[in-house]
């Protein structure tokens, strides 16, 4: 049983990178053979798409190959094989962080265009996509504001890219404010972390 861990935090300090911490305790113990695997983004030599649309010509039916030569190609063959994808990313100027944009904008290498954009690989019922994303937006103005708008749309539609067919998630807000938010958000990442071995246990057959 593997996870993969993405990691697009630029503060290792924040509340973010704490919310994973709580989930991936609490998904350890649910799953403990479950073995790990993290990848802190900004430390990859992953480089800006160039738009030269090559991937696109590539009539792999399973993934075409993207030209650039960095660390892109390992990351996503990980991620693709995994049993659970974890996302992590703060929230900034409504949108996902910047190291994560610029992943995903090199994902062009998983899906083609005959029609409409279309994933290269089928989902499967076993395979789980978590998100989990902090916005230092209190409610409602996170969602009257719609600072979560595009993050929930951009991270849905790549989940179909890997091969994923549930997705679970936690946008938390607020986090920073009291002891009290914090435990209200530690509660969900529990939640989530026994739930997420759950479903693995009952569609894996561990």
């Amino acid at each position: 049983m593997k996870a993969v861990l993405l990691d697009w935090t630029h503060n290792k300090h924040w509340v973010t990178i704490w919310l994973s911490e709580m989930f991936m305790d609490w998904l350890a113990k649910s799953i403990p053979n479950i073995e790990v695997e993290r990848f802190d983004l900004l430390n990859w030599n992953i480089k800006f798409c160039n738009g030269c649309n090559l991937c696109t010509q590539d009539i792999d039916p399973t993934g075409a190959t993207c030209p650039i030569r960095d660390d892109f190609e390992m990351i996503k063959k990980a991620t693709v094989e995994a049993d659970i994808v974890i996302l992590v990313s703060p929230i900034y100027e409504y949108s996902v962080s910047s190291a994560m944009k610029r992943f995903l904008e090199r994902c062009l290498t998983m899906v083609t265009f005959k029609f409409w954009v279309v994933p290269r690989l089928k989902p499967v019922s076993w395979k789980i996509w978590i998100i989990l994303c902090s916005s230092g937006a209190p409610f409602p103005f996170n969602h009257l504001m719609w600072i979560t708008r595009y993050p929930r749309f951009i991270l849905r539609m790549a989940c179909g890219l890997f091969w994923c067919e549930k997705i679970y998630s936690i946008y938390a807000w607020w986090m920073r404010i009291s002891d009290k938010m914090k435990l209200k958000w530690e509660k969900k990442a529990h939640e989530l972390g026994l739930k997420t071995g759950e479903r693995i246990r009952k569609t894996r057959y561990l």
